[in-house]
C-alpha cells in the first residue's frame, strides 16, 4: 500500500506545472502544439495537454522548463506565441506605450527598484490568428515580486539617448485564493465616488513616483575605506587649506619636487654627455689618422726625392754637357725632349700621356692606350723613358707625378 503511493507521487503534478497557449482559429489539433512546445524543451518533459475554452493548456513533468516556455515563447505553423503562466508566480505588470527601440535591459532597471523580476520581459505580438504574428507591438509585460514598501506608479518617465520616454504600468497582482475577505456591494453614487477618489490617489502617487533619470534608479556603489582615506588626504579639522599648503611647503623646502623632476633630467643629460664624448673621441681619432698618413706619404716622397736628387748630381757631375743642358733645360716636357730618348712615346705622345694622368686616372690603362705593342718590353722602355724625364725635369710637381706613375707601372709589372 504504501509503495503503491509512492509510486504514485513520483510523478504528480500541480497547476505551477502548466503553461497556456492561446488557441489559434485555423488548428484544430492538439498535435501542433505539443509539437511546438518540444521543439523547445524536447517531448520527454511533457506530460499531458488540455484543451481549455481559449487556451491549450501542457503539462510539464519540470517547473524549470514552464520559466523556458514563457521567456522564450512557441513557434505555430510559422507564427510566433507567447506563452503565459496558468498560476503566475509573482505580480503580473504589463507596460504600454513603450517605444520599440527601448532595450529590456533599460525597463529591467527601472522596475528593479520597486521589486525583483522573476521572469524576463516578454513582448506581445500584434496577432495571434494571422500572418502578422510576428510583430510586436507596444506592450511588454513581466513577472514580479514587488517589495512591501514599494508602490508601482501608474506611469514612468525615464531618459534614454537624449530622449524623454512616458510609458504606462499597469499592476495585476497574484491572486490569493486562501484569503476570503467579504465585498461589500457599492451603490451608483458610492461608485462614482470611489472611481474619483481612486484615480485622485492613482494621479498624485504616479506624479510623487516619477523618476526622471534612470540613473537615480541604479543604486550606486559605496566607496571602500581606502578611497575614502584617499579622497580625505591632507585634510585637517582645524583647516584643512592651512595644512595642505604647510605640507607642500615642507616638500618643496626637501626638495621632494626638484629630485622626483630632475632624475629624468639627469638622465636624459647623461645620455647625452656620453654621446658627445664618443663623437669627440671618434673625430679626433680620425684626425690623428689623417695626419698620420700625411706625414708617412710626404716621408716617402721626400726619400724618393732626395734618392732621385742624388742620383741626378752625380750623373751631372760626370758629363759636363749633360749638365749644362740640365741647367739650360725648360719648364716643360716638350722642351727637354732633345735630352731624352723617343721611345716608345714621342714628345706629343708624352705630352698627351701627362695630360690625362693628371687627374687621378688609372697610369696602367692609359698607358696601355698609348702603347702599340701592349706587352712587357713596351712597358719596361715607358718607365725608362719616364726616369729620365724625371731626371732632366726641374719641375718638382711634375717630377711627384712622374714617380707615382712609375710606382703605379712597378705594381703592375709585379703583377
Amino acid at each position: 500500500m504504501d509503495e503503491h503511493v509512492f509510486e504514485s507521487g513520483k510523478h504528480e503534478i500541480t497547476s505551477e506545472h502548466a503553461v497556456l497557449i492561446p488557441t489559434l482559429a485555423t488548428v484544430k489539433s492538439l498535435m501542433p502544439y505539443v509539437e511546438a512546445v518540444a521543439v523547445v524543451i524536447g517531448s520527454c518533459h511533457i506530460h499531458s495537454v488540455y484543451e481549455d475554452q481559449d487556451h491549450i493548456k501542457i503539462y510539464l513533468k519540470d517547473k524549470r522548463f514552464v520559466d523556458i516556455l514563457v521567456n522564450n515563447g512557441v513557434t505555430i505553423l510559422g507564427r510566433q506565441i507567447n506563452v503565459d503562466y496558468a498560476v503566475p508566480r509573482a505580480d503580473k505588470i504589463i507596460l504600454s506605450n513603450v517605444d520599440p527601440i527601448v532595450p529590456d535591459s533599460i525597463l529591467m532597471k527601472l522596475l528593479c527598484y520597486y521589486g525583483n523580476p522573476v521572469s524576463a520581459i516578454i513582448h506581445e505580438k500584434i496577432a495571434t490568428n494571422s500572418e502578422y504574428s510576428h510583430i510586436e507591438c507596444g506592450k511588454r509585460k513581466v513577472y514580479m515580486k514587488i517589495f512591501p514598501e514599494k508602490k508601482i506608479p501608474t506611469k514612468i518617465n525615464f531618459t534614454y539617448q537624449n530622449m524623454i520616454f512616458r510609458i504606462d504600468v499597469l499592476v495585476e497582482p497574484l491572486a490569493r485564493e486562501d484569503v476570503c475577505e467579504p465585498v461589500s456591494v457599492p451603490t451608483t453614487n458610492q461608485e462614482e465616488n470611489i472611481d474619483e477618489n481612486s484615480n485622485d490617489m492613482e494621479e498624485e502617487e504616479s506624479s510623487n513616483n516619477i523618476k526622471p533619470d534612470i540613473e537615480e534608479a541604479v543604486p550606486r556603489r559605496k566607496p571602500t575605506p581606502r578611497q575614502l582615506a584617499y579622497h580625505r588626504r591632507g585634510k585637517s579639522k582645524t583647516n584643512s587649506a592651512s595644512d595642505m599648503a604647510h605640507r607642500l611647503k615642507r616638500r618643496a623646502r626637501k626638495g621632494w619636487y626638484g629630485t622626483r623632476n630632475a632624475m629624468s633630467r639627469n638622465k636624459f643629460a647623461q645620455q647625452n654627455k656620453e654621446r658627445l664624448r664618443l663623437a669627440v673621441k671618434m673625430k679626433r681619432h680620425l684626425v690623428a689618422e689623417e695626419k698620420k698618413r700625411l706625414r708617412t706619404s710626404t716621408a716617402v716622397l721626400k726619400t724618393e726625392a732626395s734618392q732621385n736628387n742624388s742620383a741626378t748630381e752625380e750623373n751631372s757631375s760626370n758629363t759636363v754637357e749633360s749638365k749644362d743642358a740640365l741647367d739650360q733645360s725648360s719648364l716643360a716636357i716638350k722642351e727637354v725632349s732633345g735630352h731624352v730618348a723617343q721611345f716608345p712615346l714621342n714628345t706629343k705622345d708624352m705630352i698627351d700621356f701627362m695630360k690625362k694622368t693628371r687627374f687621378h686616372r688609372d697610369p696602367v690603362q692609359i698607358a696601355w692606350e698609348f702603347l702599340e705593342e701592349r706587352n712587357t718590353k713596351s712597358l719596361e722602355a715607358l718607365k725608362n723613358q719616364l726616369r729620365e724625364y724625371c731626371q732632366t725635369i726641374k719641375d718638382q710637381s711634375v717630377k711627384l707625378r712622374i714617380k707615382r706613375i712609375i710606382s703605379s707601372l712597378k705594381d703592375t709589372s709585379s703583377e
